[in-house]
């Protein structure tokens, strides 16, 4: 054991203090939940550079509206994401979705932290996007409730005014696997998979639409489509992660 070990193992001991582990590979931390994640684990991370889509967020090729956008203009006001669905984000994202929701609160700190620096907004009425029954009970959770909580619980402690709302939008059909598929291949797979419960909640709101990846901007489209056409202000769509443009 090192000096420098040492001296942290009796620093530990003298104060009775006990460290936190990174979110992400599990590395005592003493400043948690300052930060969620070790040096290393963050110094992996891609974010979003200068060139990202004005409409869907995505990362692209130059600035502007990417061409997905251009070609089938989604139905959101604006959709922002932190990180592209590349590498240790990805990774993060998956293992958040399979057995790992508590990096859900890391995940949906730096969505805020990022919402927060493109927007002025003040008041939000926060809702995930739903997943079906049948899922819900393979996997135990919906990534996307539980980055909706992390992101509203992100937006009160930087004085904003929130509501959540987990019931309004829900998801009646399970639809086929998406992957491998164009936004308008998507658009017509998902189709009549969304229902609004409480319409008249959404009267003049300004709404944040929550889920865990942005591939096409499908599914973020037939929800807003939903809630603008209930009266809703404006429909913010916040992800995790989103697939960069092709290039």
């Amino acid at each position: 054991m090192t000096l420098w070990r040492k001296w942290i193992e009796k620093l530990k001991r003298a104060d009775g203090a006990r460290g936190y582990a990174c979110d992400s590979c599990g590395t005592e931390l003493f400043d948690y939940p300052t930060h969620r994640l070790c040096g290393e684990c963050e110094a992996k991370l891609l974010t979003i550079g200068e060139n990202f889509c004005e409409k869907c967020g995505r990362a692209t090729r130059a600035a502007g509206v990417c061409l997905t956008c251009k070609s089938h203009a989604p139905k959101f006001t604006r959709a922002f994401s932190p990180f592209p669905y590349v590498g240790t984000a990805a990774k993060l994202v998956n293992r958040m979705k399979n057995g790992k929701p508590r990096l859900a609160l890391y995940l949906g700190e730096r969505m805020t932290e990022y919402f927060l620096s493109k927007t002025e907004e003040k008041e939000f009425l926060v809702i995930p996007v739903p997943t079906t029954e049948t899922r819900l009970k393979d996997r135990g959770y919906n990534q996307a409730e539980t980055l909706a909580k992390s992101v509203a619980s992100s937006l009160e402690r930087a004085g904003k005014s929130v509501a959540l709302d987990c019931e309004i939008l829900q998801k009646t059909r399970e639809n086929s696997a998406q992957k491998q598929l164009g936004f308008t291949e998507r658009a017509k797979n998902i189709a009549g998979a969304f229902h609004l419960h409480k319409r008249k909640i959404l009267k003049d709101k300004t709404v944040l639409l929550i889920d865990d990846i942005m591939t096409t901007g499908a599914t973020g489209s037939a929800c807003a489509e939903l809630m603008i056409n209930a009266g809703a202000k404006a429909v913010y769509f916040l992800t995790a992660v989103a697939t960069p443009e092709l290039k």
